[in-house]
This record gives structure tokens, C-alpha cells and sequence, in this order.
């Protein structure tokens, strides 16, 4: 079943958003899976935004996006992850971003499965990342290059061991496993 997106930005290049809360007032982000669906989308600037998060995200990036930036941003976690980068996404850089509430699973989820692309997730920067409750940062690791920390000094990145990753994405490609 696919999932139910508030705000999706697919196959599109050079947009910019700033100053704007996602969802809209009087909008449950509870009946989103995604608050902002990044799609193979190139180039996207998110600045100066507040986005309260979906059953599984605030910001999910998949399918080959390129060159993203998300600056000065507050995201509100309401699901499993706060922002998932997945399905050979590269180039996302992740600037003065402050989380407030914690995801279910991990905070920022690098490399899960993607039904879209089986390449490797790749140039990841985390640039002062920061957590509202003083609990660290949770980045996960798996189908993903390791993110390049700075000046963020409260992060706990735990990467999978590439094999244990091959081995679930082997025995997901044959549906043996969710």
C-alpha cells in the first residue's frame, strides 16, 4: 500500500521552500505516513522551517534525490524516524536542524530499505544537529556511507555491519523478511 504524503516534491529540480509549518493548521499529521516526500528531486533547498511529523517521518528523501539542503529547520518527531535518507540519495546536507521529540526507531535513518533503488546512499553532512530534550541525536547506518559529523557534538551514530545489511536486503528482495 503506498503511503499517504502531505507535501511531496518528485521528479523536480531547483525549488526552494522557507519560512512555512508543515502540515497546515488544523491538519493532523497523524493521517500522513511522510510530512515532506522527497522524490528523485535534485537541488531542493528546505530553510527556516517547522515540520511536525507523520506516522513514519518528517522529511523522507528516496529514490535518487540529489543535492539537498535542509537548514535552520525544527522537526517535531511523531513517528518511527524524524528524516529518513534512502534508495541512493547523495549530496544532503542537514545544517543547524534542532529535534524535538525523538523517533520511535532512530532519530535519522541513513540507507533503509528502498523499493525505488538498491544504490548505496552516499555524501550525508550533518552540521550541527541537535536535539531540543538534551538526548542525543540517533543516526542509524545501514545501505549507507557513514554520515560526516560537525559541530554537533551530541550525535550517536551506530552503523550496521555492511554484510548483515547485504544479507536482510538478499532475504528482502526474495520476501522472506519485512
Amino acid at each position: 500500500m503506498a503511503d499517504k504524503n502531505y507535501y511531496s516534491i518528485s521528479d523536480q529540480s531547483y525549488i526552494a521552500i522557507s519560512n512555512t509549518e508543515f502540515p497546515d493548521k488544523g491538519i493532523n499529521p497523524q493521517d500522513y505516513s511522510d510530512i515532506l516526500k522527497l522524490s528523485h528531486a535534485s537541488n531542493i533547498t528546505v530553510k527556516d522551517c517547522i515540520i511536525i511529523g507523520g506516522k513514519e517521518d518528517c522529511i523522507d528523501m528516496n529514490r535518487m534525490c540529489n543535492t539537498i539542503l535542509i537548514e535552520d529547520t525544527h522537526l517535531f518527531s511523531g513517528g518511527n524516524y524524524c528524516v529518513t535518507i534512502k534508495g541512493g540519495t547523495k549530496n544532503v546536507t542537514l545544517k543547524n536542524v534542532t529535534i524535538d521529540g525523538h523517533g520511535k526507531e532512530t532519530d535519522i535513518d541513513l540507507g533503509n530499505w528502498s523499493d525505488q533503488s538498491s544504490e548505496l546512499t552516499t555524501g550525508i553532512i550533518l552540521d550541527n544537529i541537535q536535539s531540543k530534550t538534551g538526548i542525543p541525536v540517533r543516526v542509524r547506518v545501514l545501505w549507507s556511507d557513514k554520515p560526516t559529523i560537525i559541530g554537533s557534538s551530541n550525535v550517536e551514530v551506530t552503523v550496521v555491519p555492511r554484510f548483515l545489511v547485504l544479507i536482510y536486503r538478499f532475504l528482502r528482495k526474495l520476501k522472506l523478511v519485512s
